[in-house]
Formats: structure tokens, C-alpha cells, sequence
């Protein structure tokens, strides 16, 4: 990423100038199937995992137990279940950059009737392992779905799980935001290497529920205890890779190094 010396007043100016730039005006994610041919690398490492209550409002229930959280390595990834506000972080063999469109997705274990069955978490990127930025997730829906209710994945963006298939994310919607990190430098879109993605919360009317980038609460299926309650990670895979671009990138016709 590159960088540039700025007056002090003016990089306090910048990131309201950003985030300006980003409001909910109807976007949409992409949805992908397992076997899209853009997806050119697959997650190989988790390197966090938190598990979350079965139900945040009784603990003594205890946490969701469902798959190992190595189960959702891979092209052929099957669920982990985060429990209320659980985690997983995970590392690629390619390190993410910020290129044209999606750059990456993330596939969870919806299905449909009537509508889609979703169960949704925040998505959040890395490039040192200790600085995240979390996508500006947006939900539309303002009413609280029970336990097996559906939604319309048009209602939702940058919220992992939306579709049956994956759900594509594009870093600059990090710029368009005007995230502090991003902005300062301590998370490089051009060098993502760890994806966390966060089970969202969807107690729409009580306190522990979560919130999207503009403070709105997210509506997700409420509650779900059992030993697979809340999301069902099943996998993420890489679009827009540092390798890829170095293979492509010319320079007066000759292949570089640099993008």
C-alpha cells in the first residue's frame, strides 16, 4: 500500500470524507457456488476460534459444540457452529488483495424454503493479526425472525450467510468507509492474510443483540439454542490474490513485480 506524508489537519478531515462516501443505498453481494472458477484458493489454517453461548440469555445451556472448527477448511468444508457472538479466524495459503469486484467470499450452510434460512455473522480482515477492520454490514430488515424463520438476502450486505451459496465481499468498500485502519496503514487490503467472521446476534429488542455499520440491529434467526446454534461456517475461498496480480501486471510490456 502506498503512502504519503499529509498535513494533520487533513488526515483528521479524511475519514468523515470516506464515510461519507458509504450509506445504505440498496447494494447487493454476489453469491457464488462452490465451484466458481474465480475461486483460486481455499482458507488452510483457523487461528482463533471462540465458541459462543447456545443462547446468550442462558448461559447455563452452555456453548454451541457442533463440528471442529477445522471442518470448514477447505474446498469441501462442512459446519462449525459459532453459537451467539462466537469466532472463527482463519488463515490462506494466498494472501488477499484489493483488485477489481469480490476479492474473496465466505460460504455458510443456508437453505431455502420459502424464502432463505440464514444465520449471519460479521466479516472482518486482517494483514498483521492483531489489527481487524470489519466490512460495513447493512441489514434492512426490521423485523425479528424466530427461530426457523426465512429472510430475503437482499435485505442484508456484507453479512456473511445471506445466500444458500457463498457471499462475495470487496475490500474497498473498507476505503469507501473510511476506516481508521485502512486509512492509517495498519490493515494493508493489499496483503489481507486472516479472515474472522463473527456470529451476529439477532436479538433484534434485547440487550445483547449486535448492530450493523449505521447502528441498526441486525434481525438473524433468535434464538436458536442447541449444540448448533447460530452461524454454520462452512468454508472461505480467495478471488483477488497479490500472486495473481503480480502474474498479470506489465510494465511496457514486460511482466513486473510490483501491481
Amino acid at each position: 500500500m502506498k503512502t504519503m506524508t499529509l498535513p494533520v489537519a487533513l488526515w483528521l478531515f479524511i475519514p468523515a470524507l470516506a464515510a461519507a462516501q458509504f450509506s445504505d443505498t440498496g447494494q447487493t453481494n454476489n453469491e457464488y457456488a462452490r465451484t466458481d472458477p474465480g475461486l483460486v484458493a481455499w482458507a488452510d489454517q483457523v487461528v482463533g476460534v471462540t465458541r459462543g453461548y447456545q443462547d446468550y440469555q442462558q448461559p447455563a445451556l452452555g456453548t454451541a459444540t457442533y463440528g471442529l472448527a477445522s471442518d470448514c477448511l477447505g474446498a469441501t468444508g462442512t459446519p462449525v457452529s459459532l453459537g451467539d457472538g462466537g469466532s472463527v479466524t482463519m488463515a490462506f495459503p494466498l494472501v488477499i488483495s484489493n483488485g477489481p469486484g469480490d476479492d474473496f467470499v465466505i460460504f455458510e450452510n443456508g437453505f431455502e424454503y420459502l424464502g432463505v434460512y440464514m444465520e449471519l455473522g460479521f466479516v472482518e480482515v486482517s494483514s498483521n493479526g492483531s489489527d481487524f477492520s470489519r466490512l460495513p454490514a447493512l441489514c434492512r430488515r426490521n423485523s425479528q425472525p424466530g427461530s426457523w424463520d426465512t429472510s430475503d438476502p437482499s435485505l442484508f450486505y456484507n453479512l456473511a450467510g445471506n445466500f444458500i451459496g457463498g457471499t462475495g465481499f470487496d475490500l474497498e468498500d473498507l476505503v469507501s468507509a473510511g476506516d481508521p485502519l485502512v486509512l492509517s496503514g495498519q490493515v494493508d487490503l493489499d496483503g489481507i492474510v486472516f479472515v474472522r467472521v463473527v456470529d451476529v446476534v439477532g436479538d433484534i429488542v434485547g440487550t445483547g443483540g449486535t448492530v450493523d455499520y449505521l447502528g441498526r440491529p441486525v434481525a438473524d434467526p433468535y434464538p436458536t439454542p442447541g449444540d448448533s446454534s447460530g452461524m454454520d461456517l462452512t468454508g472461505a475461498a480467495v478471488i483477488n490474490t497479490a500472486v495473481v496480480a503480480m502474474e498479470n501486471a506489465t510494465w511496457g510490456g514486460v511482466k513486473s513485480l510490483y501491481r
